[in-house]
C-alpha cells in the first residue's frame, strides 16, 4: 500500500511538471522593441574668444586712446601741410618723417582699440584745428619757424607726457606695451625739432648780426664821407 501512495505521488509531481513545460511552450515569444537610432552627433561650434569691451578698460586707458588718436592725427595733417609750404629743406624732411612714423603709430593704435572694443575719435579735435589754422594762415616765410614750435616741439612735449602716462600707470597691459615702446620715438622727434629750433634760431643771430655789420660799415662809410667833404670845404676856404 505503501509503494501505491509513492506511485501516485510520483504520478502527481510529473503531471505538474509536464503543466509548467506545456504552458512554457505554449506562450507566444514577445517581439523585442525596435531599437531607436541613435540621432546624428551634433558638431561642437568653435569657441569664440572674447574680447574685452569698454568697460573692461580703465578710464585712464580709455583716455589715452583719445588723447594719443588725436594728437597722431594733428601730427599727420600738420606735416602733410609742412610738407608743402615749408622752405626750408630740413624742415620738409622732418614733416615727412612726421607724416611716416605717426602714421604708422596712429595704425597700430587704432588696431589696438578695435581689440578693446572702443571706438577712438575720427578727429583731431578743436585744439589742434584751432593750431592747423593759425599755421595756414602765416606767411610762408614765417611757416617753418612756426611748425617746429607747434608741432615738433608743443605737439611732441603733450604726446610725451601722454604716452609716459600711460606706461607708469595705464591699466590695461598692451596699451602699456605700446605706449612704452613709442615713448623714445616720441623723444627724438622732440629731440631733432629743438636742433632745427636752435639752427633757425642760429640762422636769425646770423642775418642780425650781418645786418648789424652791414649797418655799421654804412656808418662807418657815411662817416668818411662827411669826414672828407669836411675837409675839402675848409681847404677852399682857407685859398
Amino acid at each position: 500500500m505503501r509503494k501505491g501512495k509513492m506511485v501516485a505521488a510520483a504520478l502527481v509531481v510529473t503531471g505538474v511538471f509536464a503543466s509548467l513545460e506545456y504552458t512554457s511552450i505554449a506562450q507566444p515569444t514577445q517581439p523585442a522593441p525596435p531599437t531607436q537610432p541613435t540621432p546624428p552627433t551634433q558638431p561642437t561650434p568653435p569657441t569664440q574668444p572674447v574680447l574685452p569691451n569698454r568697460a573692461t578698460l580703465s578710464l585712464l586707458d580709455r583716455q589715452f586712446i583719445i588723447d594719443a588718436a588725436q594728437g597722431g592725427m594733428a601730427e599727420v595733417s600738420l606735416g602733410q601741410m609742412a610738407s608743402q609750404r615749408a622752405t626750408n629743406s630740413a624742415v620738409k624732411q622732418y614733416a615727412q618723417r612726421m607724416v611716416q612714423e605717426h602714421t604708422q603709430a596712429n595704425r597700430e593704435l587704432l588696431r589696438l582699440a578695435s581689440q578693446k572694443g572702443v571706438t577712438p575719435p575720427r578727429d583731431m579735435g578743436p585744439k589742434y584745428r584751432a593750431a592747423m589754422d593759425r599755421l595756414m594762415q602765416l606767411p610762408r616765410a614765417s611757416f617753418d619757424q612756426a611748425y617746429i614750435s607747434e608741432a615738433g616741439v608743443n605737439g611732441h612735449l603733450e604726446s610725451l607726457a601722454v604716452y609716459q602716462r600711460q606706461a607708469q600707470l595705464g591699466q590695461d597691459p598692451d596699451l602699456k606695451a605700446f605706449a612704452a615702446k613709442t615713448v623714445p620715438i616720441v623723444q627724438n622727434h622732440l629731440q631733432v625739432a629743438g636742433n632745427l629750433t636752435n639752427k633757425g634760431a642760429d640762422a636769425r643771430r646770423g642775418r642780425n648780426d650781418s645786418d648789424d655789420r652791414r649797418d655799421h660799415n654804412d656808418t662807418d662809410d657815411q662817416r668818411g664821407r662827411s669826414g672828407s667833404e669836411d675837409h675839402n670845404r675848409q681847404g677852399g676856404s682857407t685859398r
